[in-house]
């Protein structure tokens, strides 16, 4: 019975690992919620449009262009304060390019840009025909293909997308990793 649970395991983490982007799972809420009343707000309104690939790349050129200033280490300011002050920190910028979006399908990332970093970061995931794309104007000025990423980059812990939001776990190619680890709860179950 074991071996046909890691066997079943094991072909999940496979399918996971080979769609290359972790959506994350609804969740009830984070640890953030009580700084992200914007962010809600913002999400909450967004509309079933697509937002076309030209007008993402120029929109992440603008938002790139505007001045990094960390205001409040926890709340972002609302788009409209961001766009008229033309400056903001990762959290604002990304809530302000969710807000230009106005695309449902964009979701409002806080995670870490690798296993290294110390503090988090945001940037916003948007899907377009068929693909997810890692839009972040804080650092980047151009979209980036979210399944051409390596495993050790862009690494989400919560999301949040028009009417909910969604933890995220370990990346997968971690996942598989710490299950084959002698050490590690799934290899020593294995074992027995």
């Amino acid at each position: 019975m074991k071996r046909f649970i890691l066997t079943i395991l094991a072909l999940a983490v496979t399918k996971i690992a080979a769609l290359g982007v972790d959506l994350g799972v609804r969740s009830g809420g984070t640890p953030y919620d009580r700084y992200l009343g914007p962010v809600r707000a913002v999400m909450s309104s967004l509309e079933k449009k697509k937002t076309d690939m030209d007008t993402v790349k120029k929109l992440m050129k603008q938002g790139r262009s505007f001045r990094y200033h960390m205001q409040d280490p926890y709340v972002p300011a609302m788009p409209d304060v961001t766009a008229r002050e033309r400056e903001g920190d990762c959290k604002d910028k990304s809530l302000w390019l969710c807000d230009q979006l106005g695309d449902s399908s964009a979701r409002f990332v806080i995670g870490k840009t690798s296993h290294r970093a110390k503090i988090s970061h945001a940037w916003v995931m948007w899907h377009n025909e068929g693909r997810w794309w890692v839009l972040d104007c804080t650092l980047k000025n151009a979209p980036i293909a979210a399944d051409t990423l390596p495993a050790d980059r862009y690494i989400p812990l919560y999301s949040y997308g028009k009417g909910t939001c969604y933890s995220h776990g370990l990346p997968v190619m971690n996942l598989a990793t710490v299950a084959s680890q002698k050490n590690s709860p799934v290899e020593a179950g294995a074992r027995k």
